[in-house]
């Protein structure tokens, strides 16, 4: 008796998993909770595998988005996908990993995002001149959405092969890296980097307000450009390490 329940609950879970697999993807979009800033359109294929034409997040597209439920999920309580993303996508984006919806909001794990530097800074207001070359490097290990930012974060920025330009000279920075977390709603990043030509240490916070706020440190190295060298005395005396010390807060 214990063996025809275990068939038949075994079959039923199947076929349940089968049936909400093979729900037209437009259907099954418009019944799931709304996340503020993402939009998708151009929908087609199955809740099991399928695509959109475009992705929209925070008003900036992503370009199109393929995905492939992980059928295993469905027995955690979860809804999970493998998506590609990017092509077509205004910042030149391309992104890989998996994303999906549970019981504690969307989430996000395996995620890999790259997009140019010099493209992501159009959308940065900085009050210097700053062009930036390289690749900006998205690894989210594990993220959780929660509005208007997240309610779990564990992830790293990195900016590979980067070269800062002013008109004053140019800065070779060396590897970067920052580390992203959250802390009751709010983004906090930690970086750090060290090259010939500078080295620094920088904490941020992005607060639930959309204000912001940075302070760190940076020493100019012995090749740190001679012009910008100059313009150091507006910052003030180094401490005794030779540190210039920033603090600079705003909003988004």
């Amino acid at each position: 008796m214990k063996f025809k329940l275990a068939i038949g609950a075994t079959f039923g879970v199947v076929f349940i998993a089968s049936a909400i697999a093979h729900l037209p993807a437009n259907w099954s979009w418009q019944q799931v909770p709304k996340v503020q800033g993402l939009s998708l359109s151009g929908i087609q294929g199955t809740l099991w595998q399928g695509s959109a034409k475009t992705v929209m997040w925070q008003n900036q597209s992503l370009g199109q988005i393929q995905w492939d439920m992980k059928l295993g999920s469905l027995f955690t309580g979860k809804l999970a996908f493998d998506v590609r993303f990017g092509r077509g996508s205004d910042m030149q984006l391309q992104g890989s990993g998996i994303v999906g919806y549970s019981t504690s909001g969307p989430f996000a794990e395996k995620l890999l995002v790259s997009v140019p530097a010099a493209n992501a800074m159009q959308y940065a207001k900085l009050p210097v001149p700053l062009t930036l070359t390289g690749n900006l490097e998205l690894t989210v290990r594990d993220y959780v959405y929660a509005a208007p930012y997240c309610k779990t974060l564990n992830a790293t920025l990195a900016w590979a092969q980067g070269n800062a330009s002013t008109p004053m000279g140019n800065i070779n920075p060396g590897p970067v890296f920052a580390d992203l977390s959250c802390q009751e709603g709010a983004i906090l990043a930690k970086a750090s980097q060290s090259s010939d030509d500078v080295s620094s240490d920088w904490k941020a916070n992005l607060a639930k307000n959309s204000s912001y706020s940075l302070s760190g440190w940076f020493k100019p190295g012995a090749t740190f450009p001679e012009q910008l060298s100059q313009q150091l005395k507006w910052l003030g005396d180094p401490d005794s390490k030779g540190q210039y010390k920033i603090n600079y807060s705003g909003r988004l």
